[in-house]
């Protein structure tokens, strides 16, 4: 096979991811929810978005992906300014929601070891509020 063949054979797939994400999308990105944990991953893409770059300043919305193709829900939180991709709910009333903007406001990134960054405070013990009923 010629050096030219060759050359074109690896620019080929080259070519097919300029087509795939030409100049009129961009990658949109944020931070997934890993709720058994309660904190986030780091920042990884999340669609391709039709349209030119969107400025990544924007407000923290909670991103539901509702068309995984194992039917679970996955929850993201992203500062990426709309419009959102296709396929998500950012209406904030999936539950985790709540939980994953907080572990986002604490910048909590879960770490490899298992542990992660900046951890929710544990909750407090319930209080005695009866104190000793039988002491006067």
């Amino acid at each position: 096979m010629s050096s030219a063949r060759l050359s074109a054979l690896a620019a080929a797939p080259l070519a097919a991811i300029a087509i795939a994400c030409g100049v009129d999308s961009y990658v949109y990105t944020g931070r997934f929810y890993v709720e058994g944990r309660d904190c986030l991953a780091t920042e990884s893409s999340i669609e391709v978005v039709a349209g030119d770059p969107a400025p990544e300043n924007c407000t923290p919305t909670c991103l539901v992906q509702q068309t995984t193709p194992d039917r679970e829900t996955r929850v993201y939180v992203s500062t990426t300014c709309p419009p959102h991709p296709y396929g998500f709910d950012t209406s904030g009333a999936d539950p985790r929601c709540a939980r994953a903007l907080a572990a986002f406001a604490r910048s909590d990134t879960c770490l490899l070891d298992g542990g992660s960054s900046s951890p929710a405070p544990a909750p407090a013990p319930p209080s005695d509020a009866g104190g000793d009923a039988g002491a006067d």
